[in-house]
């Protein structure tokens, strides 16, 4: 057979699949994969399609490369990924970037598990170690690079992190683990799938971990509260087909985190979290194309202390979300897909008791993808977001009444993307993006800290971030190295930028600080990654990023947005290298990177923060494991293992990390 005729027989079986699977609501991801030897995806279009075939920049982290990782956390397993940044604050506190514009509670990332909204929307950033998902449960996590709004919802302006757990319908994944290591680590996970019939499936996750914070130094303006960190979750979700054409899912997560963190301000501070979820969607197959609904409310409580501010701060956000889709097929060369979303967000604080602020969002977004060719497929989708802002309570001291809240913002925000395939072997992608990123509650005035000749205000009158993007693509296979070559090159705008700090102004109360737009920034970059197998057991992944951020702030900007500079903050060069060995019953596994010399953030002695070098440095981590039995495997990890202690970022020290671990899969 031709490479031609086996083309367009996987394009067959592909559209059978795909009709198969609409049919059913949910999509056999193992089937698909076994089909293309390689991961599919569904979340860019609503279609299966290759991930080098979406028209977005696209990376998929698959449930073996999780595995194999040597990570006990979705942000270490990121921190693999070529065009990721990830910083450690503290043994268990991360911040993950896409493209750079990473800093402390970084707001730029849409994270999502199974089509829900995970990061914490007051204050815009993820607090990784709440979210309720194990390891073990996740299929594969996939991270989009860029702006993506259009295409995958509100607010998705540096990337998307999609996270996809197994199916119960489809999969079977019976799982315990136990884990216990260095810096007091004890930790126990179990992940069970129960396939009732044909008609039901059931998949529980539960986990809980126990550790210290490390005991390196801390920068003196940076000295807070430290304390041993506790993690405990579970999730439930249910899949039913209630008719050959009707799907529905229900789905109940808790978690609890206990922690120490840096914040925006880049001051060290003990925080609890809690969140709760519940979320329900069916999804119907009929004449007018596949129609899906999906309601869902988020609940998140975050609890905060910092020793150095001697500010307690209790934070309560509810997020209430509302969707109605359809996806509407038109021969083999079309398909239309439209949504409608309503959004709720509302959140207090209680650094002014019985004040709370909340926006209510109606958005509407519509996408067609067209097969132009077999060899060439258009994809654009175009969205606009209705955002109404308001509060009540007793208002701040200030300048604004509640009144002052009482505004409209209507923003679109769009995805374009061209994919070609000229030959069998090559991919050329050419994208263009816009993606809208609205203030988080903190910024828009849930924010208030009053001392002594000090005020910080929150204001309503911040204007949304906007990112506009623009790249090139090319995937090719080399089949002389049985692997994938992959190039990208982006030129990134990002207009009105937002700080927390953004105007100083002197009153009899001393010295007032209002949050506000102070500039713009772009970016120019590159991604190299080149990868392969050799000798049957071996497998190498190689991949290179350059990328120079230029920071345009406004001329009466004060020294203390510093919490936005990024042009020194992102490193200009980031080289991340693995190398994977597996045969018979053992495993082994070497992950390598180097950064170049960034400058980082600590706390100021005032409001915002301040700057210090951190130098180059080159950070590693390990995995072996050797299969005692079938249902039973022995493995040992290491990160950080260069040095005993390393400067990463400008805050204190990261420690060396041992672990072991013994997975039973029943």
């Amino acid at each position: 057979m031709t490479s031609r005729k086996y083309l367009a027989t996987s394009s067959v079986a592909i559209l059978a699949l795909a009709t198969s699977a609409a049919r059913a609501q949910t999509i056999d991801y193992g089937s698909l994969e076994q089909l293309f030897g390689e991961p599919v995806t569904t979340s860019a279009t609503g279609s299966p399609q290759k991930a080098t075939e979406a028209p977005v920049d696209m990376e998929i982290v698959t449930a073996d490369d999780i595995r194999r990782s040597g990570a006990n956390n979705i942000p270490e397993v990121l921190s693999h990924v070529s065009g990721v940044n990830v910083l450690q604050w503290a043994n268990d506190s991360y911040d993950v970037g896409i493209r750079g514009y990473d800093q402390g509670f970084s707001p730029r990332i849409l994270v999502l598990i199974d089509g829900r909204q995970v990061y914490a929307d007051y204050f815009g950033f993820t607090p990784w170690d709440a979210l309720p998902v194990e390891l073990s449960e996740i299929r594969q996590i996939e991270i989009v690079k860029g702006p993506n709004s259009a295409l995958f919802g509100f607010n998705a302006v540096g990337g998307v992190i999609n996270i996809v757990t197994y199916n119960p319908l489809y999969d079977k994944q019976n799982t315990v683990t136990v884990l216990g290591g260095t810096q007091g680590l004890a930790e126990g996970n179990a992940v069970g799938t129960v396939k009732i019939s044909d008609w039901a499936g059931l998949r529980i996750g539960v986990g809980g971990r126990s550790d210290d914070d490390f005991s390196t130094p801390q920068l003196a303006n940076n000295v807070g509260t430290r304390r041993g960190d506790n993690r405990g979750e579970i999730n439930v979700e249910g899949v039913f087909r209630l008719a050959d054409n009707i799907q529905a899912t229900l789905e109940a997560t808790r978690s609890q985190s206990k922690q120490t963190e840096s914040n925006v301000s880049v001051f060290s501070s003990s925080a609890d979290y809690r969140t709760d979820s519940l979320k329900g969607q069916i999804s119907a197959d009929t004449n007018l194309g596949l129609l899906t609904a999906t309601a869902y409310t988020d609940w998140i409580k975050s609890d905060s202390f910092s020793e150095t501010s001697n500010t307690p701060g209790i934070v309560s956000n509810q997020v209430t979300v509302v969707q109605f889709q359809d996806l509407y097929k038109i021969g083999t060369d079309t398909t239309l897909r439209g949504d409608l979303e309503y959004r709720h967000n509302a959140a207090n604080n209680s650094t002014l008791p019985g004040a709370s602020v909340f926006y209510d969002v109606l958005s509407a977004s519509a996408m067609w993808e067209w097969k132009i060719k077999p060899d060439l497929t258009l994809t654009n989708a175009f969205r606009i977001d209705d955002l109404m802002l308001g509060r009540d309570g007793p208002a701040p001291p200030g300048p604004f009444t509640n009144a002052s809240w009482d505004r409209t913002i209507v923003q679109p925000s769009f995805n374009s993307g061209l994919v070609w395939r000229p030959d069998d072997v090559s991919t050329l992608r050419v994208t263009a993006a816009r993606g809208v990123q609205v203030p988080n509650l903190i910024e828009f005035g849930l924010n208030f800290f009053k001392a002594p000749g000090f005020l910080e205000l929150s204001t309503p009158n911040l204007a949304p971030t906007v990112v506009t993007n623009y790249e090139l693509g090319w995937d090719r296979d080399i089949s002389a190295i049985n692997g994938q070559l992959r190039i990208a090159a982006f030129h990134q705008q990002t207009d009105e930028l937002a700080s927390i700090f953004g105007t100083e102004s002197f009153s009899p109360a001393g010295l007032q600080i209002i949050s506000a737009n102070i500039g713009s920034s772009k970016a120019d970059g590159a991604e190299f990654e080149l990868k392969g197998k050799f000798l049957k057991d071996w497998h190498w992944d190689l991949n290179y990023t350059p990328e120079f951020v230029t920071d345009h702030f406004n001329p009466d900007s004060p020294p203390t947005v510093t919490e936005t500079e990024f042009q020194h903050t992102t490193p200009n060069h980031i080289v991340k290298v693995n190398v994977g060995w597996a045969q018979d019953k053992w495993e082994a596994d070497l992950f390598g990177q180097y950064q170049s010399r960034t400058i980082g953030q600590v706390a100021g002695a005032g409001a915002g923060a301040a700057f210090v070098p951190v130098q180059d440095y080159f950070s590693a981590d390990a995995r072996v494991a050797y299969k005692v039995t079938d249902w039973a495997t022995l493995a040992l990890y290491g990160q950080n293992i260069t040095q005993s202690t390393q400067q990463q970022t400008a805050v204190a020290k990261v420690e060396r990390v041992v672990f072991g671990s013994l997975t039973f899969n029943f």
